[in-house]
C-alpha cells in the first residue's frame, strides 16, 4: 500500500514537471486492479533503472507503461541533470561539486526562503546584513563571500533582497571558482535558482500554511496548456507573520510570477516571464557582542525601534528566452533580462556603549542604536547567448560550450545617519523610546554604473569511452564608474581578465566518475558596484582551486554518493598598506577541505539527503591589523570548520509519511581578528504528512524541535539568533 501511495504522489509530481501522462491515468490507477499492480511493481523497476545513457539488459529498466517515464514520477531527491545550459553533461559526469535542493525537499522541510534552503547546505554560512552596506541574502560559500554570486536560471540576480522560494523548482549550488562560465566573482561558487516554467501537462496546486509566531502563508501554482504547443503558468504567494523567538520582528511578503511559453514541444521555444516580489518588514539586526561572544541576554531581546525602523523592497524581473535546436548536435539559447529593484530601509544597529569591564553588571550596560537609513534603486539589462555543439573530429568526440554575455548595471544610493537616538538597557531594551530629539543627516549620495562583456568557450573531448579532458577560457571586460555626489568624488576603473579551466575525467564504468579539475575566478574592486579612494587603483583579486572528486551511482542509479577534496587560493587578496592607507593585492588566503554527499532512495519509500563539509581556512599573508591585532595566520570570518545536514523521509502506507533531520554548524569567528566567537549548534527538525484523500496533503513541520538557542547569521558587529521552536501546518490541494 505504501508503494501505491508513492505511485499516486508520483503522478502529481510528473504533472508538475511536464511529463506526458495519458488522459485519465491518475483516476484509472486509483480505481483499478491494474493500477495497483503497476504501483506495487514500480519500486522494483526504479531500483533497477540505470543512469541516463546506460545500456539496459532485457527484462530490466522502466515499467512498460505507454506515455509515462516512470523514472520521473518517483518523489526523488536525486536530480540527474543540471538545469544550466552551460552544463550539458549529467551531474554525475560533471567535474565539479554540485549540490541540488529539489522541490521535494523545499516542500517537505517548509523552506520558504532562499536563506532557509541554503541553511541546509554544508559549506554555506549565513551572514547578517550590514548597516550602510550590503543587505538581503548574504552568505559565504566555501569560505568566501558569495552575496554577489546568486543567479536565476543562469543569469545573475543582482538585487540585495530576501528571496522567496514560491517560484522555484530547485536550488543548485555549484562549488568552486566558475568565472569561465559566469564572469566576475564565484570564488567559492555560485547559487542558481531554477524557476518554475510552463509545461504541456495541466496541473493546479493550492497551498496554505499557518504556524507559530503567529504566521500565515498561501501559494497558488497554476499550469494551463494552450493549444498544442503553448502553456501559461502562474505562481502567486502571500506571507505575513512574526518571527518565533524574537520580540517585535515581523515580515510580510507577496509575489506574482506569470510565464508564457510557445513551441514547447518543437525545435524553437519561446518563454516570456515576469517576476515580482514585494516585502514590508521590521528588520532584525539581533544582538551585540560582549566579552568575546554574543551578549548573554534573553535571545528575544530586540534593540530596534518599531515606530521608526522599516524594510521595503519591490523587485521586478522580466525575462525573454528563446531556444532553438538546429539538430541533435547543435543547440542555441538567448536570454534577455530586465531587472529593477527598489529598496528602502531604516535599521537599528545594536552596539555596546563604551567598554564595560568584565565585572560590570549586565543590567548596567547600555546599547546604542543610532541606525542607518538607505534608499537604493538598482537597474540592469543583461543578455546571454549560449550554444552547445557536439561534433566528431579525428575520431574524438567533442562537446563544445560557448557564449557571449553583456550587461549594463546601474545603482543609485542615498544614506542617512541619525543623532539624538536614546540608548537602551542591554538586559531590558525599550523598543518604544521617545524619539522627539532624534535628528537625521545625509552622509552619502552616489551612483554607479558598470558595463561588462564576456566571451567564453569550453571544450570537453572524449579521448576514449573512459577518459575525457576538458579545457576552457573566458575573456571579461568590466568597466565601472562611481560618483559620490556627497563628497564630490568621481572614480572609475576598467579591468580585463582571462579565466581558464581544465579537468580530467575518468569513467571506468557507467556508475563511477572520477575527476581532477582546476578553475579560476577574479574579484574586481567594483564587483558590488562600489568604489572608494582606497581601492579605485587596486587590481582584481585572483583565485584558483584544485579539486579531486569521485561520484558513484548505486542501487541502480537510485542513490548517489559524491565526495571531493579541494584547495582554493586567493593569491593576491586585498590588504591595506599601513603607510599609504590604500588597498594593495599583497595578501594571500587559503581554504581547503573535504565534502561528502549521499542523496537518493535507499529503499522503496525511504529517501535520504545527507551531506558534510570540512573547511580549513587561513589568512596566510596580510598587512591588516584589526582591534590592534595583526590578522595574518588567523582563520577567515564566518567559516565553520565542520557543517552537516541530514533530511530523510519514509512512506509507511498510502496515507502517512514521516520525516526528520538536523543541521549542524561548527563555531564561527565574527571577524578576521578572531576575537568574537559564535558557538556551534545542532538544530533538529521533524515532519509528518497525512493524505486523507488523493488530492489533499496535510503536513506538520516542527522546526528546531528541541527549542535550541543558537545564532544563525553573523556580522562583525552583531549576530542574529535563530528562530525558536516553530510549528507549521500546511494543507496542499493538487489536481
Amino acid at each position: 500500500m505504501g508503494r501505491r501511495r508513492s505511485f499516486i504522489r508520483n503522478i502529481a509530481r510528473a504533472r508538475r514537471r511536464g511529463l506526458a501522462l495519458p488522459r485519465g491515468l491518475g483516476q484509472h490507477v486509483v480505481g483499478s486492479t491494474v493500477g495497483v499492480s503497476l504501483a506495487l511493481a514500480a519500486p522494483a523497476a526504479w531500483a533497477q533503472t540505470p543512469p541516463q545513457g546506460a545500456e539496459q539488459k532485457e527484462g530490466q529498466g522502466d515499467v512498460p507503461l505507454p506515455g509515462v517515464d516512470v523514472r520521473g514520477q518517483r518523489n526523488q531527491y536525486k536530480i540527474e541533470e543540471p538545469s544550466l545550459y552551460k552544463l550539458p553533461d549529467p551531474i554525475k559526469d560533471t567535474p565539479q561539486s554540485i549540490t541540488v535542493i529539489p522541490e521535494e525537499v523545499l516542500d517537505e522541510r517548509a523552506l520558504f526562503t532562499l536563506r532557509d534552503a541554503l541553511r541546509t547546505v554544508p559549506g554555506i554560512s549565513l551572514a547578517a546584513g550590514e548597516g550602510g552596506g550590503r543587505q538581503g541574502d548574504n552568505l559565504t560559500l566555501r569560505g568566501f563571500p558569495a552575496g554577489n554570486d546568486i543567479y536565476i536560471d543562469g543569469v545573475r540576480d543582482l538585487g540585495q533582497y530576501a528571496r522567496d522560494t514560491f517560484n522555484l523548482e530547485s536550488v543548485e549550488v555549484l562549488k568552486g571558482p566558475s568565472s569561465v562560465l559566469f564572469g566576475r566573482g564565484s570564488t567559492g561558487g555560485i547559487i542558481n535558482q531554477v524557476s518554475k516554467s510552463p509545461k504541456l501537462t495541466p496541473f493546479y496546486e493550492l497551498s496554505g500554511t499557518v504556524g507559530s509566531g503567529p504566521q500565515g502563508r498561501a501559494t497558488l501554482d497554476l499550469n494551463q496548456p494552450l493549444g498544442g504547443s503553448g502553456a501559461l503558468r502562474l505562481n502567486l504567494m502571500g506571507f505575513k507573520g512574526d518571527t518565533p523567538g524574537r520580540d517585535e520582528v515581523t515580515s510580510e511578503r507577496w509575489g506574482v510570477a506569470p510565464a508564457f511559453g510557445i513551441g514547447l514541444n518543437g525545435p524553437t521555444r519561446l518563454v516570456v516571464s515576469y517576476f515580482y516580489q514585494g516585502d514590508d518588514n521590521l528588520p532584525d539586526y539581533g544582538l551585540p557582542y560582549l566579552r568575546r561572544g554574543p551578549a548573554p541576554v534573553d535571545p528575544n531581546n530586540f534593540y530596534g525601534l518599531p515606530e521608526r525602523d522599516y524594510e521595503h523592497d519591490d523587485i521586478h524581473i522580466a525575462t525573454l528566452r528563446v531556444e532553438h535546436d538546429f539538430n541533435e548536435s547543435f543547440r542555441l539559447r538567448n536570454t534577455l533580462r530586465l531587472a529593477l529593484i527598489e529598496r528602502g530601509s531604516l535599521i537599528s544597529i545594536p552596539a555596546i556603549v563604551g567598554t564595560p569591564s568584565p565585572t560590570t553588571p549586565l543590567g548596567a550596560i547600555l546599547v546604542s542604536r543610532t541606525g542607518t537609513q538607505r534608499a537604493q534603486l538598482d537597474q540592469s539589462v543583461l543578455n546571454t547567448t549560449e550554444l552547445v555543439v557536439k561534433l566528431d573530429t579525428w575520431r574524438f568526440k567533442h562537446t563544445l560550450v560557448g557564449g557571449v554575455e553583456a550587461s549594463r548595471e546601474t545603482s543609485d544610493v542615498r544614506r542617512y545617519t541619525f543623532t539624538g537616538v536614546p540608548t537602551t538597557s542591554l538586559t531590558n531594551p525599550d523598543p518604544f523610546a521617545n524619539l522627539s530629539g532624534m535628528r537625521r543627516a545625509k552622509n552619502f549620495d552616489g551612483s554607479s554604473a558598470a558595463t561588462s562583456v564576456g566571451v567564453y568557450a569550453v571544450d570537453e573531448m572524449a579521448i576514449t569511452e573512459q577518459w575525457k579532458i576538458m579545457g576552457g577560457l573566458r575573456y571579461d571586460l568590466f568597466d565601472a564608474d562611481f560618483r559620490n555626489r556627497f563628497a564630490a568624488q568621481k572614480l572609475s576603473r576598467t579591468d580585463e581578465a582571462l579565466s581558464p579551466r581544465a579537468a580530467l575525467v575518468f569513467l571506468p564504468t557507467k556508475i563511477q566518475t572520477y575527476y581532477f579539475s582546476y578553475g579560476t575566478s577574479f574579484n574586481p574592486s567594483a564587483e558590488a558596484l562600489t568604489l572608494n579612494l582606497n581601492n579605485a587603483g587596486t587590481e582584481p583579486e585572483k583565485n584558483e582551486t584544485f579539486e579531486l572528486g569521485a561520484k558513484w551511482d548505486l542501487l541502480g542509479g537510485a542513490l548517489g554518493i559524491r565526495t571531493a577534496v579541494f584547495r582554493t587560493y586567493k593569491n593576491n587578496a586585498r590588504t591595506t598598506d599601513p603607510e599609504l592607507g590604500v588597498q594593495v593585492t599583497e595578501g594571500k588566503q587559503r581554504v581547503q577541505g573535504v565534502e561528502l554527499e549521499v542523496v537518493g532512495r535507499v529503499l522503496p519509500g525511504w529517501n535520504v539527503w545527507l551531506s558534510y563539509t570540512y573547511l580549513d581556512s587561513r589568512i596566510l599573508e596580510s598587512l591588516d591589523v584589526q582591534s590592534g591585532i595583526p590578522i595574518q595566520g588567523h582563520r577567515l570570518a564566518n567559516v565553520p570548520e565542520s557543517s552537516a545536514s541530514l533530511w530523510t523521509t519514509y512512506d509507511f502506507n498510502p496515507q502517512w509519511q514521516v520525516g526528520g533531520g538536523a543541521v549542524f554548524v561548527d563555531r564561527r569567528l565574527a571577524n578576521n581578528d578572531n576575537l568574537n566567537v559564535v558557538p556551534s549548534y545542532v538544530r533538529g527538525d521533524a515532519s509528518v504528512a497525512y493524505r486523507p484523500i488523493k488530492p489533499l496533503e496535510l503536513r506538520l513541520n516542527v522546526i528546531n524541535i528541541a527549542d535550541e538557542r543558537y545564532f544563525d547569521a553573523i556580522h562583525p558587529g552583531h549576530v542574529i539568533p535563530g528562530n525558536a521552536r516553530t510549528f507549521l501546518l500546511t494543507g496542499t490541494w493538487r489536481f
